[in-house]
C-alpha cells in the first residue's frame, strides 16, 4: 500500500427505496414541465391527471405517470433531434421532503444542455431542500412504485462505486511506483521557475496581458496546438458554455499543456502539478468508471489517431451542477504525440445517476 492514499473497504451498502404516494405537501410540477416540453415540441400537450400514457411529438417522444393532484411525477423523454433518453421525477414522502431527480440514460452534450434547461426551470423551487438519496431510481421503478398501493421496495448495493475507488487507488500506487522508479534513475532536468522581481516593462506587458473569453477558446487553442489539442467538440461546448469564470479554464489549460504534461513525460516531480492545482482549488482524478462511460453512448470517448479513445481523466471546481458555476474539463493523455487531448469542456458530464 502507498502511504497517503486512502484504502477501500471492501463491503457494500445495501440501500431500499420505497415510494410514499399519497403526500399532500408539495406544489404541483406537471403544469411547467408540460409547458417546457410544449415550447420544445408545439406537439406535445400535457395530459389528463391520473394517467399513464405516450405521446408523440415533431421530435420528442414522453412516457409519464403522474397521480391526480400532479404532486407524484415521473417521465421518461426521448429527443430524436439531440439523439438523448432522460427521466426526471417528484416524489413526495412520508417524511416530509420530497425526492426529487433526473438521469441522462443516454445522448449527447446538446442533449445534457437540453435536460439542465429543463431542470432550471422546471424543478428549481423544489432543489432547496429535496430529501437525500443516495441513487436515483429509474422510470420503471417510479411507475411500478406509484401504481402500487402497498409500495414497491428496491434494493440496489454500492459495488460498482467501490469499484471505482479501488481502480483510483490502483491507478495512483502505480502511477506513484512508475515516477518513483522514473526519479531513482535519473536527475530530474526539472528546475522550479523563479520569481523574480519584475521589471517595470515586464509589469507593464503583463497588465496589458489579453484576458481570453469563451468565445476566444478556438482561437487560443490554434495558438497552443504545439503544447496542447483541444478537440473541435470542446471548443464547440466552450463558445456556448455559461461559466463565469473564463480565466480559470484557461489557466486550467496551461496546468495542462506545462506542469501536467512535464510530470507524464518525465521532465518533472509530480508535485509541480499538484502543488499548481491545489493552489487554484482545482481537483483532478479519473472520470468515471469505463463501464458507466460505455453506458452513456460517445459522451466520454473521442476519436484519436484512428481510435475511439476513453476520456479517463478530468479536472474539477466546484460542485454545483449550475453550468455558470461549475468547471470541469475532460482528457486523456497522448504517449505517442505527448500532449494532453482534451475532448469536453466546460460542463458536467452525467455519470448514470443523475
Amino acid at each position: 500500500m502507498v502511504p497517503g492514499l486512502p484504502e477501500v473497504a471492501e463491503h457494500s451498502h445495501r440501500e431500499v427505496f420505497r415510494v410514499d404516494a399519497a403526500h399532500p405537501r408539495y406544489p404541483l410540477l406537471s403544469e411547467a414541465f408540460w409547458a417546457h416540453l410544449g415550447r420544445l415540441d408545439e406537439h406535445i400537450t400535457a395530459p389528463h391527471a391520473d394517467t399513464l400514457g405516450l405521446a408523440h411529438g415533431e421530435h420528442l417522444q414522453v412516457q409519464w405517470w403522474t397521480d391526480e393532484t400532479g404532486q407524484f411525477f415521473a417521465a421518461q423523454v426521448m429527443d430524436a433531434r439531440s439523439g438523448g433518453l432522460w427521466e426526471v421525477f417528484h416524489v413526495p414522502t412520508g417524511a416530509g421532503s420530497p425526492v426529487v431527480g433526473r438521469r441522462l440514460c443516454m445522448g449527447s452534450p446538446a442533449a445534457l444542455e437540453s435536460l439542465d434547461g429543463l431542470w432550471l426551470e422546471v424543478f428549481a423551487d423544489v432543489l432547496a431542500d429535496p430529501a437525500p438519496i443516495k441513487r436515483h431510481p429509474a422510470f420503471v421503478e417510479l411507475v411500478a412504485a406509484g401504481t402500487n398501493p402497498a409500495g414497491v421496495v428496491a434494493v440496489h448495493d454500492d459495488l460498482a462505486r467501490i469499484a471505482k475507488l479501488q481502480s483510483d487507488v490502483h491507478y495512483w500506487s502505480h502511477l506513484a511506483k512508475t515516477l518513483d522508479k522514473a526519479s531513482s534513475a535519473r536527475v530530474s532536468p526539472y528546475t522550479p521557475p523563479s520569481d523574480p522581481i519584475a521589471s517595470p516593462e515586464a509589469q507593464d506587458s503583463s497588465a496589458s496581458q489579453r484576458q481570453w473569453a469563451l468565445k476566444d477558446i478556438g482561437e487560443w487553442a490554434r495558438l497552443n496546438e504545439d503544447r496542447i489539442i483541444i478537440m473541435q467538440r470542446a471548443i464547440s461546448t466552450t463558445k456556448r458554455g455559461s461559466y463565469e469564470n473564463p480565466a480559470l479554464l484557461y489557466e486550467c489549460l496551461e496546468l495542462l499543456a506545462t506542469e501536467y504534461t512535464q510530470v507524464k513525460t518525465g521532465q518533472a516531480d509530480r508535485n509541480a502539478f499538484k502543488n499548481r492545482a491545489d493552489s487554484m482549488g482545482v481537483e483532478y482524478g479519473g472520470s468515471v468508471e469505463p463501464s458507466v462511460a460505455g453506458e452513456l453512448g460517445d459522451l466520454y470517448f473521442i476519436r484519436w489517431n484512428g481510435r475511439r479513445q476513453f476520456l479517463d481523466q478530468h479536472l474539477s471546481k466546484g460542485n454545483a451542477r449550475d453550468p455558470r458555476f461549475c468547471l470541469r474539463i475532460y482528457f486523456l493523455f497522448c504517449p505517442v504525440v505527448q500532449k494532453v487531448i482534451v475532448g469536453h469542456m466546460p460542463t458536467h458530464l452525467p455519470t448514470g445517476r443523475s
